[in-house]
């Protein structure tokens, strides 16, 4: 395996990044109007690891909810059909003494760790939006199996730390500006080493995050131990980049929070499996 992004995965977290910038109220449709929700069941597009870590991470840096990373990962582990896979797909997993699908909308088929869809109607399901970019259905009976065979754990570990990532490179980009751009005592905040040392702390802990992300796909074994690091990095840049935005950083208006609430999500979703 390589550390390297294949040109397939390149080229969708490219394209996915544009759908989601110019069209968010759209970007489903759009997506798979572009064959993009398809991509992790095609086998002729050699879609790795690596490369859906790239789109995952591309996913993570934008509040607009959509069902594109267990779609890829379900698409990858199942092959459903075409008409699934355009309605978005879920996989129930375990959280604590609970079972939930991420991501969920109201046309989503949620599949057991087996891959067979559940008797579940999405739009009647109990909803958790703690996260706005990752509504969980709480779903009741739960599943007989919860446990994701090895390999396909080690996936979704790897993929939701690059989500969380995502998370990480948002709030960055917008504390930059911040900093650039708001000013105190008749200069933009940048100029004050406290503000300088969180941004670079906050620089530091996004790429030991992402090289965290990168080891739940090369070391297997240790797959639970890298994504908790992830999350853990994750959570301590997302809060520099908050404290670098004063006080507004903690409104609705900037919004900030949405991204950290998506990375304690993830977390406490990877974590009841650790």
């Amino acid at each position: 395996m390589t550390v390297l992004v294949d040109e397939i995965g390149a080229l969708a977290a490219e394209n996915v990044a544009t759908i989601l910038t110019n069209a968010p109220a759209q970007a489903w449709p759009k997506l798979v109007e572009g064959g993009w929700a398809a991509l992790g069941a095609d086998p002729d597009a050699e879609l790795g690891i690596r490369g859906l870590q790239e789109i995952a991470r591309t996913a993570g840096r934008y509040e607009t909810a959509t069902p594109l990373v267990p779609t890829l990962l379900a698409g990858r582990w199942f092959r459903p059909d075409p008409q699934t896979l355009a309605s978005g797909v879920s996989v129930a997993l375990p959280r604590g003494d609970e079972v939930v699908a991420p991501y969920i909308t109201d046309t989503i088929v949620i599949l057991d760790v087996q891959g067979n869809p559940l008797p579940v109607e999405p739009s009647g399901a109990r909803r958790e939006e703690f996260s706005h970019a990752m509504p969980l259905a709480v779903l009741d009976g739960p599943p007989a199996d919860t446990a994701l065979a090895a390999h396909h754990t080690v996936e979704l570990h790897a993929v939701l730390a690059a989500v969380a990532v995502g998370c990480v490179d948002a709030v960055a980009d917008r504390s930059v500006e911040w900093a650039q751009t708001r000013e105190q005592f008749g200069r933009p905040i940048k100029a004050f080493q406290a503000v300088r040392h969180h941004l670079a702390n906050l620089h530091i802990a996004r790429e030991q995050a992402w090289t965290a992300a990168i080891a739940c796909a090369h070391e297997p074994d240790t797959a639970r131990m890298w994504s908790r690091q992830t999350c853990e990095l994750a959570t301590t840049a997302i809060e520099l980049g908050i404290q670098v935005h004063g006080g507004v950083g903690f409104t609705e208006e900037v919004g900030l929070h949405h991204f950290l609430n998506h990375v304690l999500q993830i977390e406490s979703l990877l974590g009841s499996a650790q």
